[in-house]
Formats: structure tokens, sequence, C-alpha cells
């Protein structure tokens, strides 16, 4: 594997995909080795995790659904991964190694606007994917239905946010 992979080279692509496949990764299937930031860690027996890049602005996060690896939001990780789409997600799989570099680092949030996150399968929106982002004087515009999802809006257009890391309480 090519350890000068970045999280964005993984990530970045023109090509919207078909089906379930939202702007897939051009490394699909493929072994790559990668740093990254830990930025949200589910809690529970399966600790899946957000990972980015802390040096690019977009196109740098990265969901790691993989429940060998024990993280902590902070920590800096070069891991040993095969890239998944799942959905239109890109995904990092089936772990081969993970060594933890540093720990305790900050990764802020790129401050987005709703309508940035808005439209399903779009570039625009593609480009935040796996990303820690931040949305500022929102509107709720929905409340939560069966999945936990909500809607809000900035006043740009209205964007879903999802409760699977975030359950709205602040």
């Amino acid at each position: 594997p090519d350890a000068s992979m970045t999280i964005t080279s993984i990530q970045y692509t023109d090509e919207q995909g078909s089906g379930n496949d939202c702007y897939p990764s051009p490394y699909l299937g493929q072994i790559v080795t990668v740093t990254g930031i830990v930025t949200a860690v589910k809690s529970g027996s399966s600790p899946y995790f957000y990972y980015q890049d802390p040096y690019s602005d977009s196109f740098a996060g990265v969901y790691v659904y993989d429940n060998t690896i024990a993280p902590s939001v902070g920590d800096e990780f070069l891991l040993t991964v095969e890239v998944e789409e799942y959905y239109g997600l890109t995904e990092f799989i089936n772990s081969i190694s993970s060594v933890v570099l540093s720990t305790g680092n900050v990764i802020n949030p790129t401050y987005v606007s709703t309508a940035d996150l808005a439209g399903g399968c779009s570039f625009e929106a593609e480009q935040y994917e796996g990303m820690l982002v931040e949305v500022e004087d929102v509107t709720v515009i929905s409340l939560p239905n069966e999945y936990g999802e909500w809607t809000v809006d900035d006043g740009s257009g209205e964007c879903l946010i999802d409760d699977y890391f975030f359950d709205g309480t602040m």
C-alpha cells in the first residue's frame, strides 16, 4: 500500500456514480494506508468512528466501519484499511493495521451553510462527507422522523441532520 495516500485523494472524484453510489471513491476495493485524526466515535460496543485529514478543507473525512480499533476523539492514527462504499458513504473497513501516532489532537469544524449540505447526491454536499462540520443560526424545520433525522435551515436551504452521532442536545 502507498503510505503517501491522503483521505482527500481517496475521497475526491467528480464522477457522480449510479444507483446507491454517490460519488464513489476511485479506490473502491483497494487497500490504502493513510493518516488522520478521529473526530467522532460512536458509543457502545461497536466504536465506529469518523476520521479526518486536518490539512484539507474538503473531501477530507471518512467513516471507519471497523470495531477492531478502539479510538478516542483526537487520536491520530496510521491506518491500513480497505476502501468500501455503503449506500453512497465511503468507508474504511477490514483494518489490517492501526497505529496511534499521537493523542489529544483537535480538529475544528468547517463552517458550512445548510445549502452546502442539501441536495442528496450533489457534488457540493459530497465534499463534506465524513467531515466535522458546523452550521449556525438554524431553524428546526421538522421534528425527528422514525430514523431520528430532522431538518434544519439557516435560510440558504434545508438539510437533514442524523442522530447517529449527534442527538441535537447541546
